[in-house]
């Protein structure tokens, strides 16, 4: 099972680094998971500001695939992944501490800010709706 957890790993951080739209910009990916559900954002560095992205199907049945894997008593909520050049860092969060107020929107605020600082967040407008005031 490690085996195959770290062969998704590494498949979910090959698919992060192809976003990458200059060089070797950083990628944060934050997503939560769940018994045949997940949910994801991708943010990277771009002009002075962070730019968020929406993840692709791919990495969407990676991220799930990833949760199958884990043992019944290490189900994890939460997953970040950092890539940064040809290294990439995981941390998991298993919602200790999680308030049911919270979504996950809340939750990934805080991590985009710990690693990206204060720096405006860009959400590219939705195609077909009008963009939010």
């Amino acid at each position: 099972m490690e085996i195959e957890a770290a062969r998704i790993l590494e498949n979910l951080a090959n698919e992060l680094a192809k976003i990458r739209p200059m060089g070797n910009a950083q990628i944060l990916f934050y997503a939560e998971a769940g018994d045949n559900w997940s949910g994801g954002s991708i943010f990277y560095e771009r002009g002075g500001q962070v730019q968020f992205e929406g993840p692709s199907n791919d990495i969407f049945i990676l991220v799930e695939d990833l949760w199958f894997e884990a043992p019944s008593d290490k189900k994890w909520r939460g997953i970040t992944i950092f890539v940064d050049g040809d290294e990439f860092r995981t941390e998991f969060d298993y919602g200790e501490g999680w308030s049911e107020e919270e979504d996950e929107g809340d939750r990934r605020i805080p991590i985009v800010r710990a690693h990206f600082g204060d720096k405006p967040i860009y959400y590219p407008p939705i195609e077909g709706l009008e963009p939010w005031d």
